[in-house]
């Protein structure tokens, strides 16, 4: 029995380390045996160095060696698995600028399990050949984020990959986390829901023993451990209708009737093409100026609205009337 665990183990990690290697572009050593600790691996550098001597030498794993230098650099040999897939040039474009928009809004641990995906993207748009059509298609496009590109948190794989084996289980989670002021708490946890905003990943959750339901940021969980136990998932709960009910969004509570008043005829037309929602109304003032009303969600993301365009759009009023 023991043998086979022990096989089992080093299957299992053959398997991580192949994840781990690239195409179209090499990955050291180090990089392997670092990446490899970040998701719960600790191997011996020597250890390591033989199986991927192993792997390069089989030739089904498609595999190869750079030993023009060292540390030694392993990729997989283009066109070996289904991400290398033929992908048309309309396909290649639209998974390259979704790239280019998630690099901002997923950590990059995270965003390793698509990079096969987007390297033949890549690899189809034929990106390293200047004279490419393709390739300047892409100089043509770009992602600007509309808010301040912040960095994301960084998430140690093992704790997603827990923290979403438990969500897809529907089982409850050993986990140990530290709060915004540094003390750490190990609890049990019954997994509802994973929510990104901007940057940050939150597990919507419910504490053993407690009936409220929590946010926990996954950069803060130190450990993560999947239960064999059942989450206690209450019965009428529904992600997106809690999101719907302002719980995720910096609300300040409730709705509002939200009244702006500004002279600024830009403002008008970029409100016009692009509207708070179906409940936005603009009138024209007997002054020159307008008047813009919606029913809101009364968040700081609003007030936020306000402060920015306040000098800009030239607004003269503001009002929001509280919604019962």
């Amino acid at each position: 029995m023991a043998i086979i665990e022990s096989a089992t183990r080093d299957a299992l990690l053959v398997l991580r380390i192949l994840k781990l290697i690239p195409r179209n572009h090499w990955i050291s050593t180090p990089e392997i045996k670092q990446a490899l600790e970040e998701s719960g691996y600790a191997i011996e550098p020597r250890r390591l160095q033989r199986i991927l001597r192993d792997i390069h030498r089989c030739e089904d794993l498609h595999v190869e060696c750079n030993t023009a230098g060292k540390p030694y650099g392993y990729r997989r040999i283009p066109d070996t698995d289904l991400a290398s897939a033929k992908l048309t040039p309309q396909e290649s474009l639209l998974l390259r600028l979704a790239e280019e928009h998630l690099k901002y809004q997923v950590p990059a641990r995270i965003m390793s399990a698509l990079t096969p995906l987007f390297e033949s993207a890549r690899h189809a748009l034929n990106e390293t050949s200047a004279a490419s059509k393709q390739n300047a298609w892409m100089q043509k496009v770009a992602f600007v984020p509309d808010s301040i590109a912040l960095m994301p948190p960084t998430i140690l794989m093992r704790i997603f990959d827990s923290v979403s084996e438990a969500l897809y289980r529907d089982s409850k989670l050993d986990i140990e986390y530290q709060n915004v002021s540094g003390e750490c708490k190990k609890r049990t946890v019954s997994p509802l829901g994973l929510v990104q905003q901007e940057h940050r990943l939150y597990l919507i959750c419910k504490f053993d023993g407690y009936d409220d339901i929590r946010h926990l940021a996954l950069h803060r969980i130190k450990t993560a451990e999947v239960l064999d136990f059942a989450a206690d998932r209450p019965q009428d709960f529904r992600l997106q209708e809690y999101i719907a009910q302002r719980h995720v969004n910096y609300s300040n509570g409730g709705k509002v009737h939200f009244i702006v008043e500004f002279t600024n005829p830009v403002t008008k037309t970029i409100l016009e093409e692009t509207p708070f929602n179906r409940t936005q109304t603009i009138e024209s003032l007997p002054d020159g100026a307008w008047r813009l009303e919606a029913i809101m969600d009364d968040t700081v993301l609003l007030d936020g609205w306000v402060a920015a365009w306040k000098t800009t759009a030239g607004i003269r009023r503001v009002e929001k009337k509280p919604i019962k």
